[in-house]
């Protein structure tokens, strides 16, 4: 297997994107020098997980190529869009109006409209930890308000793209234990708060959560 190299050329700058592997003589992925994109070549795709894989990396580096392409200067540093960033704030504020006039429901459309408009406003080339940042305190908003509308399983998925963000705080813990107990799901609820006191011990919030999973494990499998 050898290894070869592909350069996208952009105004006198050179963006350099991963190895591509050869399998033989035939490369796995193509490159169209005019519209700077990548492809994968015909015979990835009897590979299905193989071709599955491949064709998530290949759109993230052509969005990323596409994005560069249209950047008109030459010589500019990735920052925060300001005109998308005062976008997503306002968006973003005005849910949280709704919530403070205890409309929970159109609090969340709110977040959810303002975590769309994030995705297609952002650039991928934009500083990562300001875009990380963002979508943690969002999402960090929206498993709060999913759990007081009852959206359980939302809430839980939302506190596990936060993990998955790197989001690992005893709070976070804290709401995947209260939401996993409300789910009856007593053992993974009590491993939660396990993980959340591992990272602060005297936590009050993830102690009672976890007497509270223990004993109702306790109690679902007969032993009380």
């Amino acid at each position: 297997m050898k290894n070869t190299e592909c350069f996208v050329q952009r105004t006198g700058q050179r963006t350099r994107l991963p190895p591509l592997l050869r399998t033989g003589r035939s490369p796995m992925l193509q490159y169209n020098s005019n519209s700077k994109q990548l492809s994968l070549d015909d015979d990835v795709s009897a590979d299905e997980y193989k071709a599955s894989a491949l064709e998530a990396n290949v759109r993230q580096i052509n969005r990323l190529t596409q994005a560069l392409v249209a950047e008109s200067n030459p010589n500019f540093t990735p920052q925060p869009t300001q005109e998308a960033t005062n976008m997503i704030k306002k968006m973003f504020e005005a849910a949280m109006q709704h919530l403070q006039k205890q409309r929970p429901q159109d609090a969340l459309r709110g977040v959810d409209l303002a975590l769309d408009m994030r995705s297609k406003a952002r650039h991928p080339w934009e500083a990562f930890a300001f875009q990380l940042q963002e979508l943690q305190m969002m999402l960090r908003n929206k498993t709060d308000l999913e759990l007081a509308t009852g959206r359980l399983m939302d809430a839980l998925q939302d506190l596990e793209m936060l993990q998955g963000c790197g989001m690992i705080v005893a709070d976070v813990f804290v709401r995947t234990a209260d939401v996993l107990l409300k789910m009856s799901r007593y053992e993974e609820a009590k491993a939660a708060a396990e993980r959340g006191l591992s990272l602060e011990p005297d936590h009050m919030k993830l102690k009672a959560l976890h007497l509270e999973s223990v004993r109702k494990l306790a109690d679902y499998n007969g032993d009380i």
